[in-house]
Parts: structure tokens; sequence; C-alpha cells
């Protein structure tokens, strides 16, 4: 695959990194997964192939969420309590929010 909309089938939701940093943003145009460049003012893919994998529902993303710096690209104020989440290594997690395009 080669963007996060193909896995989700979502344009946007949440990267998470290493369980510590989160970013908020519309990926349907990042090839790749979505990462803050010069000092986090915009965001860049670096056109890595994502793999296919399974998302697990989670009905209390609060503890997902739990210790994770966020970064927001996006308009939105809140952070989603349900979704699914796509955990696509020990470094990178997936949140497709319920109620997100």
């Amino acid at each position: 695959m080669n963007n996060l909309q193909e896995l989700t089938g979502q344009e946007s939701g949440i990267v998470i990194y290493d369980g510590r940093v989160g970013i908020v943003c519309n990926w349907s145009s990042i090839n790749g997964y979505p990462r803050m460049f010069a000092l986090g003012l915009m965001l860049i893919g670096l056109n890595e192939e994502i793999p296919q994998v399974e998302g697990v529902r989670n009905d209390s993303l609060a503890q997902v969420l739990d210790g994770v710096e966020v970064h927001c690209f996006s308009d939105t104020e809140e952070l989603p309590e349900t979704g699914t989440v796509y955990n696509i290594s020990d470094a990178i997690t997936v949140i497709a929010p319920d109620d997100w395009n």
C-alpha cells in the first residue's frame, strides 16, 4: 500500500511513533507515513510501503493515547474516544477514529 488511506479507508487519523509522539492529520495526499518536518510546520511522507494489517476495534482510545505527545495538523479540537487501531510495527501505531473521514 502507498498511503494510510488505502489501509484505513479514511483520509485522516492519528499516527503514533514509538508510543510517545502522535500526529493528527489528513494523510490522503501523503505517500508513506506522515512525519513532521521543518520544526513541525509541515508534514512529509517518505514513500514507504505500508503493510496490510488488520485493524482492531477499540472503545477506549484514551488508553492508547495515554502518555502520547499529540501534534495536531487538523481542525479537530478533541481527541477521539473510539476507533480502529492498526499496529503496524513496534514503532508505528495508526488510529482511524470513528466518525472521521
